[in-house]
């Protein structure tokens, strides 16, 4: 990527990517082990991002360390040819917060689901701090767009292109 994208470019990136792709892996931690977990999920306003879950512990990691990582990438073909998205940020179940289940509720496009299994399900939401774009599909080139705190911020993947000009 030969330029640094503008705040409301790298949104419409981050959101068109989102709304393409509805699974990902939920990165959590708990007792100093990490652990993912695949996961679907809905996408709220300002790039909330909503799971819907029968449990598991993925809830008690949350509730014991809110700091989690959402992966949503394409099928991988290798290091220089991927497009995901990493979203950094806080999450809150509705064990913690009852309001959270009516609120994925609105934003839930998998209505299939909530009808079949909506009172077996928890919700879980992550509120972003930083989110990380990568789209290597067509060149190659690891350069990522980072979004935080409504600024754009650009990291080059130095390594790889040293290795492989």
């Amino acid at each position: 990527m030969d330029k640094k994208m503008s705040v409301e470019e790298l949104r419409d990136n981050i959101i068109d990517f989102l709304w393409e792709n509805k699974s990902g892996s939920l990165a959590t931690c708990m007792n100093n082990v990490p652990r993912s977990s695949p996961v679907k999920y809905f996408l709220g306003k300002d790039m909330e991002i909503f799971i819907l879950s029968a449990g598991g512990d993925k809830f008690k990691a949350i509730e014991q360390n809110p700091n989690v990582c959402l992966l949503v990438n394409t099928e991988y073909v290798d290091y220089r040819r991927i497009k995901g998205v990493q979203i950094f940020g806080k999450a809150k179940t509705c064990l913690q917060d009852k309001s959270i289940f009516e609120e994925a509720k609105v934003y839930n496009t998998d209505y299939e689901l909530m009808e079949r299994e909506g009172h077996n399900l928890h919700a879980i939401k992550i509120t972003p701090e930083e989110i990380v774009y990568l789209d290597s599909l067509e060149d190659g080139d690891r350069t990522k767009q980072i979004l935080k705190e409504e600024e754009v911020s650009v990291k080059s993947d130095d390594f790889a292109m040293a290795m492989f000009p």
